[in-house]
């Protein structure tokens, strides 16, 4: 039933976005709430469980992640989509390895009954994120497949937590969490942002943009659009939404702590 659960909840998040139009009121709320929501679970749950494994090693590791793939697009700025895009991928090999290891946390355990409908509720912040993360840029396909490769691994990681197998955490899990960690907060804060109109908007500075069509990203150009000069990081115009956004994933941040507290 739990396992089930932990599948279910990483559903939820796609869902949900696809009931609503895709604009930048939308996309400002989901940058605070992503933004906020994986920041605080890394601060607060995945770091210091790290840190009391890899001591001050953690924060070169974590800098380096969150630095490394600006540098390659600053360096080489032809080189900038693409060090973007292996930016995500090394995210999303990160999150596989969470996975794992969020299934074996959600086996039955008498010492913390509630981890793991802690760790179900977390899911839902995780799905919604690499939602809003990679489907503009990669598709529904490769995006459902992410999904795929995440429901696999959370199955491996609750079949080993319950035959209660060692090697789950080592030290280079570890030192690759960290750097992963660093990653996904470049990711997050550099991902391409979204126009009133549903326009995408890439780092790079010159024109070429897409648009959400049916699900898939279309490319289009816009020879004179002021957004697309302005494109690189991220562009807060709904204030609003945005704060919204930080309130909602507060209040969840708050309740998840809570409950992964309770004995």
């Amino acid at each position: 039933m739990l396992l089930a659960l932990s599948l279910v909840a990483l559903l939820i998040g796609p869902f949900l976005v696809s009931q609503f139009p895709y604009n930048r009121r939308l996309d400002n709320f989901l940058f605070a709430f992503v933004l906020i929501s994986v920041g605080g679970l890394l601060l607060i749950d995945v770091l210091p469980a790290i840190w009391e494994h890899i001591g001050y090693a953690l924060i070169p590791a974590v800098l380096l992640g969150f630095f490394g793939p600006g540098l390659i697009e600053v360096t080489f700025r032809k080189a900038a989509d693409k060090a973007h895009s292996l930016a995500i991928f090394l995210g999303i090999s990160g999150l596989m390895i969470h996975s794992m290891l969020d299934g074996a946390a959600i086996v039955p355990s008498d010492s913390n009954p509630m981890l793991a409908y802690a760790v179900i509720l977390h899911r839902i912040v995780v799905g919604l994120s690499i939602w809003w993360i990679v489907q503009p840029q990669w598709g529904n396909f490769r995006t459902w497949l992410v999904f795929g490769f995440m429901f696999i691994t959370t199955v491996i990681g609750y079949y080993a937590g319950e035959q209660q197998l060692t090697g789950l955490h080592n030290n280079i899990i570890d030192y690759f969490q960290a750097f992963i960690s660093g990653t996904l907060l470049h990711v997050i804060i550099h991902r391409p942002h979204v126009d009133d109109h549903g326009h995408i908007h890439h780092h790079d500075h010159s024109v070429p943009v897409s648009v959400i069509h049916e699900g898939e990203p279309v490319e289009h150009h816009h020879e004179h659009s002021v957004d697309a000069h302005h494109s690189h990081g991220f562009v807060i115009k709904h204030k609003g939404y945005f704060m919204a956004g930080v309130v909602v994933a507060t209040v969840l941040l708050f309740i998840l702590h809570l409950i992964h507290h309770q004995h």
